[in-house]
């Protein structure tokens, strides 16, 4: 059986390159996991909550900055 701190690695490895929806699964499943840790683990999950949050929000707001670009050129090809 893996140890708590290897699955967070695991976790933490994979978040790189995931997508939002999957960062929200690995978010939910890192909050399951926190009660039965140990302190330091308990640390670490904190910290990698922090990092999932920030990368799903990164990817948001891309996502959102593609939206009003489109947005943007539509309307100049509308214009023309």
């Amino acid at each position: 059986m893996r140890s708590a701190t290897e699955i967070l690695n695991a976790i933490e490895a994979r978040a790189q390159r995931a997508i939002v929806q999957e960062l929200r699964l690995m978010k939910k499943e890192v909050l399951q996991l926190r009660p039965s840790l140990s302190p330091q683990d308990q640390d670490h999950a904190d910290a990698l909550l922090l990092k999932l949050g920030r990368l799903e929000s990164d990817q948001v707001i891309l996502t959102a900055d593609a939206g009003v670009l489109e947005q943007g050129f539509q309307a100049v090809a509308q214009a023309a």
